[in-house]
């Protein structure tokens, strides 16, 4: 039970309206069930680290791909029309095959800090590093074009 005089002022507070307008007024306690520091993170929008990581590691991949992709299909396609020299179409190739290689390095940085920040519960999350020929591959382009 609380103190005579806190409760007294706790009325007349109420009676001046101090307690109108209040955030959540008249909705239930959400936050009983749980750590009130997990329900204060997850109302103000915090994400840890590794969850923003997460989230960059996969915006860059579809990036990296998307890009090596396109570089593929644009002289695959170029070369089959016969508009471009195959020297010419080799060099833009491997120019391509270059900056994916400089984007999975950092992207592999990127999984590495990733793997190092991630809470033991969730070790099974771990990711592995990015390699060249199985990115082709998944992609379904080669190296050296025929």
């Amino acid at each position: 039970m609380l103190p005579f005089d806190v409760e007294d002022q706790i009325q007349k507070a109420l009676q001046e309206g101090k307690f109108n307008n209040l955030r959540g007024q008249g909705k239930p306690f959400t936050h009983l069930g749980t750590n009130a520091f997990e329900q204060l993170v997850k109302e103000q929008g915090f994400r840890p680290h590794f969850v923003e990581l997460d989230t960059e590691i996969r915006a860059k991949t579809e990036i990296a791909r998307q890009a090596v992709r396109r570089t593929y299909e644009w002289v695959m396609q170029a070369r089959s029309g016969g508009s471009l020299d195959r020297a010419y179409a080799q060099d833009e190739w491997d120019k391509a095959l270059r900056s994916f290689d400089q984007r999975r390095e950092e992207i592999n940085q990127l999984i590495q800090t990733f793997n190092l920040e991630l809470p033991e519960p969730l070790r099974h999350l771990q990711k592995f590093p990015l390699k060249r020929d199985d990115e082709l591959k998944q992609l379904g382009v080669t190296t050296k074009l025929g």
